[in-house]
């Protein structure tokens, strides 16, 4: 696995949801140098981070204004929305860019059928459906390649 480097940028990236995705992106940025909080309203995923998160930790609910400033929203470089609801992940962005000003929105995005929307928003979409989809077409594709290079001169 590929690992990012430690960057002497000092960004400010919130990540809205502590999920396995949430919580492995918080980690990560705070690991290569970025000033990361996380949001999530359930207490007890914010026990899944490992003890070295160099990060802050917010329990409060995203789509409520409060919370997002106690967070301190009106400071964000990046805002990273990645609960397991389409809905919740946009309206996170949504205030993040239009209330806060945050530049650089991105969304995780479960459902393929809302990745238009996100992005004529403006949200930055990442969306594990089309990834995998994306993967598995380059797998096999890279494997015809390899196989039809391995049977060049041979009888097909």
């Amino acid at each position: 696995m590929k690992t990012l480097r430690t960057i002497n940028y000092k960004f400010y990236v919130i990540v809205v949801g502590c999920g396995r995705v949430g919580l492995e992106v918080a980690y990560r940025l705070s690991n290569i140098g970025f000033n990361v909080t996380i949001v999530d309203k359930n207490p007890e995923m914010t026990e899944n981070l490992p003890e070295d998160y160099g990060g802050f930790v917010i329990v409060g609910d995203a789509t409520e204004r409060e919370t997002m400033e106690r967070a301190k929203a009106d400071k964000a470089d990046i805002l990273i929305a990645t609960t397991d609801d389409d809905t919740t992940n946009y309206f996170v962005c949504l205030v993040g860019a239009k209330i806060f000003g945050i530049p650089n929105v991105l969304s995780l995005v479960n459902n393929r059928e809302n990745v238009n929307l996100f992005e004529k928003s403006g949200i930055n979409v990442i969306s594990p459906v089309s990834l995998a989809i994306e993967s598995f077409e380059r797998s096999i594709l890279e494997g015809i390649e390899h196989l039809s290079d391995f049977m060049v001169g041979e009888k097909r």
